[in-house]
């Protein structure tokens, strides 16, 4: 195996996703950097984001009791769909957030009127 974190990194990754989702919103609002090397930081978070998940998995296969693995990595698999469930909603909030705020049309969800 090439890689495999331990529970620090693995919690290490989704905050640096957080990290780099506060800055791209700041960017998207403040308009600091354009250019096609912001689509570094984009790979960047892809990266970590199938880093977690694999990990995760096998961190799970590895510290779960025989008897309870199935069950465990079927539990993760719920919690993981229902994850990307939750981040899709909260990004159709964001989307709308910024096109009211960049004030364009199309957006599934608008934020209230700014102030």
């Amino acid at each position: 195996m090439l890689f495999q974190a331990n529970r620090f990194v693995l919690w290490l990754m989704p905050a640096m996703q957080c990290l780099l989702l506060v800055f791209f919103s700041l960017d998207a609002v403040t308009h600091l950097w354009y250019g096609w090397s912001l689509l570094l930081l984009c790979l960047l978070a892809g990266l970590l984001g199938g880093a977690v998940y694999v990990n995760s998995f096998t961190l799970l296969s590895k510290e779960v009791e025989p008897a309870l693995k199935e069950f465990s990595l079927s539990a993760a698999c719920v919690a993981d769909s229902l994850g990307i469930a939750c981040a899709d909603a909260a990004a159709i909030l964001i989307q709308g957030c910024l096109f009211r705020w960049q004030e364009l049309p199309g957006a599934a969800f608008a934020c209230g009127p700014l102030s």
